[in-house]
């Protein structure tokens, strides 16, 4: 990029700049000529719609015209309130006085320079209000490119966890399939249903990364229906029980005609992750209990899962069941994000409660979702 007009190549590339102006001619001479020169030029004809830009496309130096509908000094102003000392502003106007330089300097000018003004001397100015603004530049530049890292990866891993998620759902469904239609002598089912049981909490663990941006733009929204809670509860110990720690028992204390109502798939799902952390802070030969009641009125549900061990850590309870908070074990998650979520889109709510023989937690439905 050119910093002396004369095609001296500058260090740092693209630095921004807006110009603004309400004759269009006088944009389009600085905006190609700078461009030339290496520039990322933004022009606009009138102060609103600079005003607008400098939120979109936040410069490094503006350029501004002071004689135009929406005042160059208003257009001053907000720069300098937006942005601060990370933008150069520099006035060129064709009236030149001491009360509009006072005006200008009081609204945040840097530079004062008077029409008509030939191109090598803007390009000048500019450059050497670069050298000044280096830091501001790089930082900006360097947030910039962090973004749209962040944007890329965060976009890539949505969609790879959609596919994902869709190929696990099929398997799952064949593998469903074929254990309904083959015959397995006993060992053949054991290694059947190992496969299954992983492949579920597979699919989970990626349906819950799908849901929690879903849930966070309020596209999820439960299909509650009447539920044989016994029924359900009954199947989620099935898988766990194969899948927890050898020594640690499961219990399970829930009434045989009780039913509530609630979306089924996510409420699974949250007791699948409330009953993998039990199993994995559980202590030796130790055991969990996963209790339902009625919460409060008829199709209301509290469901509690309980664990003997430790009690959480002071240190992490408030913020318990915020997004990738760090574990006991250091290791980060969302599963406990995901089942607040689920709670609170069925307008209720689950809490960390310690109970006498060890960590609970407890998720309270209203049944009303």
């Amino acid at each position: 990029m050119s910093t002396d007009g004369g095609g001296g190549e500058s260090e740092l590339r693209g630095a921004r700049v807006l110009v603004v102006d309400d004759d269009e001619r006088i944009c389009r001479q600085l905006a190609g000529g700078l461009a030339q020169a290496g520039y990322q030029v933004v022009t606009a004809h009138d102060g609103a719609t600079a005003l607008v830009q400098s939120e979109e496309t936040p410069p490094d130096i503006a350029i501004v015209d002071l004689e135009m509908p929406t005042s160059g000094l208003d257009v001053i102003r907000h720069l300098k309130k937006s942005h601060g000392e990370a933008v150069h502003v520099i006035v060129m106007t064709g009236h030149d006085d001491e009360q509009r330089r006072t005006a200008a300097y009081d609204a945040g000018t840097n530079d004062f320079v008077v029409k008509p003004t030939g191109l090598a001397e803007l390009k000048r100015r500019v450059a050497a209000a670069l050298r000044a603004q280096r830091a501001f530049v790089e930082v900006r530049l360097a947030k910039e490119a962090a973004d749209r890292r962040m944007t890329y990866g965060a976009e890539a891993s949505a969609l790879l966890a959609h596919d994902l998620n869709n190929s696990l759902a099929v398997s799952l469904s064949n593998l469903q399939y074929l254990g309904e239609e083959l015959a397995m002598d006993p060992d053949q089912k054991d290694a059947f249903r190992s496969t299954l049981r992983s492949l579920r909490r597979m699919s989970g663990l990626v349906a819950n990364f799908v849901d929690v941006a879903r849930f966070e733009d309020a596209a999820v929204k439960p299909n509650a229906a009447p539920v044989r809670v016994r029924k359900l509860l009954e199947s989620v110990l099935e898988i766990n029980i194969a899948a927890s720690k050898q020594g640690v028992t499961m219990q399970l204390d829930c009434p045989e005609d009780f039913e509530s109502r609630f979306d089924t798939s996510l409420v699974e799902r949250v007791l699948h992750n409330l009953l993998g952390n039990a199993s994995r802070y559980c202590n030796q030969n130790g055991k969990i209990v996963l209790k339902a009641r009625m919460w409060n009125d008829s199709g209301s549900c509290q469901l509690t899962v309980t664990n003997t061990g430790p009690q959480i850590p002071d240190s992490i309870r408030n913020n318990l069941f915020g997004k990738y908070v760090r574990g006991g074990e250091g290791k980060r998650g969302m599963g406990l994000y995901f089942c607040r979520l689920v709670a609170e889109a069925h307008g209720g709510r689950i809490d960390y409660e310690a109970a006498p023989e060890g960590p609970s937690f407890v998720m309270r439905l209203p049944g009303r979702a």
